[in-house]
């Protein structure tokens, strides 16, 4: 079977994945705001989150359910599986961008007929953004059986190439005076070549792979019992995350919702490079539990690390943000988004505590658990941003909801976990855990260098003795 990259590499690619774009992207920002204007970049910026949420939904989770089988395959040396996990992949992929292009199909010809939803120009661009979703499933496919094999260096590289090569077309596009139905049609030809081209490597990793239309039911049944969880944890996922976006933008207005959802979109991706750095747990874990009943090594090792690497990057953040972002964005840009970006970073400064959770309980399969934690407190951001806009209707009372949930509910989340898997010290994986993210939280706003300093050296006091104990962290898992 293929010999698998370390742990440190595939982290590595993993982290450059997440990175890479959007540093690009951030860049060039300014110039996408004065060309298209503050109205057509927020419709944009709409558009980009309606192609990412119905990737992620009408996908039904299968994303994760391909990564985490053919890692299992892998761990038990069964190329047969293997295959079959393959082949019935490829068979649902199909069936959906099929469903999808016919979704698009119809849509086309009611505008046609001048049934339009909401302008000709939107719904045109509708049309071209459904059929560039048909072709990011086939992206996911392919993605998701690079990770399965732990080749993090090469799905990586292809989707650094991919997302690079489209946004120099969006660069040239936008500086041509061109519209935003051009961007789409181009993301659409340059991601139907880049999918061709992920096929082309991931088939070459498995060369006495052949596609069969095979249906054997239990493979079948246990990629869509793992992808229906993952699917449902999706959708909690698009809703805790997206729906604070369209609140702005349908009740403050699409120039504000610019700037929110880029301020949102940079903590997303922050996010999203946090969970890059431990990322490869997921197919791990799913792999050893096969051959090592001690795993929760893993989890308590990386927690620790991911929290303290993440605290570190917020604290950091929020001490050089302002100057960079003033001098990329300008004084009036910046203030736009100013507090919207403090607030995310106090957010996220619980978020992380998620993230290593999602990520290894999915890979053991233990799918009920995780999916109730996930619409616990996702359920209580939802209803915390709900209620904060509904006491002030602002954007930053959407934000402060969302913090005030998270503060509640991450402690109950890991009181479930101690009673489900670890056994230690309720107290301290309930409150001890979370004492760093509300310390960093309060330097975030604080003015006085003082005590910011004080505050530091509190937090690194709490998280070397808690975090770092022997018991907790193993750095030899690390380095594997």
């Amino acid at each position: 079977m293929i010999k698998t990259p370390g742990n440190i590499k595939n982290s590595t690619w993993n982290l450059a994945n997440i990175i890479v774009y959007p540093v690009v992207f951030l860049a060039l920002t300014p110039f996408f705001i004065d060309q298209l204007g503050e109205d057509d970049f927020g419709i944009w910026m709409l558009l980009n989150s309606y192609v990412y949420i119905a990737v992620h939904i009408v996908s039904f989770g299968m994303g994760n359910s391909i990564t985490a089988h053919i890692a299992e395959a892998m761990g038990k040396q069964n190329k047969s599986k293997l295959y079959t996990y393959i082949n019935i992949s490829t068979k649902v992929v199909s069936v959906i961008s099929i469903a999808t292009i016919t979704v698009a199909a119809i849509a086309f010809f009611i505008f046609w007929f001048g049934l339009n939803i909401f302008s000709e120009r939107i719904d045109d661009i509708l049309v071209i953004a459904t059929i560039l979703i048909s072709i990011k499933f086939w992206e996911l496919l392919f993605q998701s059986v690079l990770k399965g094999f732990e080749r993090y260096d090469l799905a990586s590289f292809y989707n650094i190439i991919s997302k690079l090569l489209v946004l120099s077309a969006q660069f040239v596009i936008v500086f041509l005076g061109w519209s935003l139905l051009e961007i789409f049609i181009s993301n659409v030809i340059l991601n139907l070549i880049m999918v061709f081209i992920q096929a082309i490597v991931t088939y070459r990793l498995i060369p006495e792979y052949r596609f069969k239309l095979e249906i054997k039911r239990e493979e079948k049944d246990e990629l869509f019992h793992f992808g229906f969880w993952t699917w449902l944890q999706t959708i909690i996922s698009v809703l805790a995350y997206q729906i604070d976006r369209f609140v702005v933008a349908i009740f403050v207005g699409p120039a504000v919702a610019g700037y929110y959802i880029l301020a949102s979109t940079i903590i997303n991706h922050l996010h999203m490079a946090f969970g890059a750095v431990v990322g490869w747990i997921f197919p791990k874990v799913s792999r050893k539990k096969e051959t090592d009943s001690n795993i929760t090594g893993y989890f308590t090792t990386l927690r620790s690390f991911s929290v303290g690497f993440g605290l570190l990057v917020i604290l950091i953040t929020s001490i050089l943000y302002p100057p960079i972002f003033n001098l990329w964005l300008g004084t009036d840009k910046f203030m736009k988004m100013n507090e919207y970006f403090k607030l995310f970073l106090v957010f996220e400064s619980f978020l992380l505590l998620t993230i290593v959770p999602l990520f290894y309980f999915n890979g053991v399969k233990m799918l009920k658990f995780i999916t109730s934690l996930e619409l616990m407190y996702k359920s209580g951001i939802i209803l915390g941003l709900l209620i904060g806009f509904a006491i002030y209707p602002s954007a930053e009372s959407l934000i402060k909801g969302q913090i005030v949930a998270l503060l509640i509910l991450i402690p109950v989340e890991y009181y479930l976990i101690n009673k489900k898997v670890l056994f230690t010290s309720w107290f301290n994986e309930s409150i001890v855990t979370i004492i760093p993210s509300i310390l960093i939280s309060a330097i975030i706003f604080l003015s006085s260098w003082q005590s910011t300093l004080i505050l530091t050296l509190v937090t690194a006091i709490i998280f070397k003795v808690y975090y770092l104990n022997k018991k907790r962290f193993k750095l030899r898992l690390l380095l594997e």
